[in-house]
C-alpha cells in the first residue's frame, strides 16, 4: 500500500485528490467507484492509454480527458491500482504486475486514448 501511495501521490492526485473524491464535475472520483474496484483491466487501459468522453458518476456528468500516465512500469500501476481499489471506502481485490502486463501486451499498437464509448461506459 505504501508503494501505491507513493505513486498516487506522484501520478493521481492533481486531479483526483488525497480524499479521492475529486472535483467535481471535471475530475471524477474515485470513493466508493464501482469502476475502480471492478475489472481492472478499464483502469489499467485508462493508465496506459487515457480515457475520454462523458462519464456520469454519482448523478454528475464528468467529460474531461484522463491523459495516460508516462513513465510507469507494470507493478507501478498494479501498486497504485491496489492502492485506489483498497483506499477511499474502496474494496477491491489487489492488482498484479502480470495482470498490467497482460493488457499492456494486449494493446501494444494502440496509440490514442480509450473512449468511454468504446469501453461501454455511460
Amino acid at each position: 500500500m505504501k508503494r501505491g501511495l507513493a505513486v498516487y501521490s506522484r501520478t493521481c492526485i492533481a486531479c483526483h485528490q488525497a480524499n479521492g473524491m475529486g472535483l467535481a464535475p471535471v475530475f471524477p472520483p474515485l470513493a466508493n467507484s464501482s469502476i475502480a474496484v471492478g475489472d481492472a483491466t478499464l483502469p489499467i487501459k485508462f493508465i496506459l492509454h487515457g480515457l475520454m468522453g462523458p462519464l456520469t458518476v454519482g448523478g454528475t456528468t464528468y467529460n474531461s480527458m484522463m491523459p495516460a500516465v508516462a513513465g510507469v512500469n507494470d507493478q507501478e500501476i498494479a501498486d497504485v491500482l491496489t492502492y485506489v481499489r483498497q483506499s477511499f471506502g474502496n474494496q477491491g481485490t489487489i492488482v498484479t504486475p502480470e495482470q498490467v502486463k497482460a493488457v499492456r501486451d494486449a494493446n501494444a499498437s494502440r496509440t490514442t486514448p480509450w473512449t468511454t464509448a468504446e469501453l461501454g461506459l455511460k
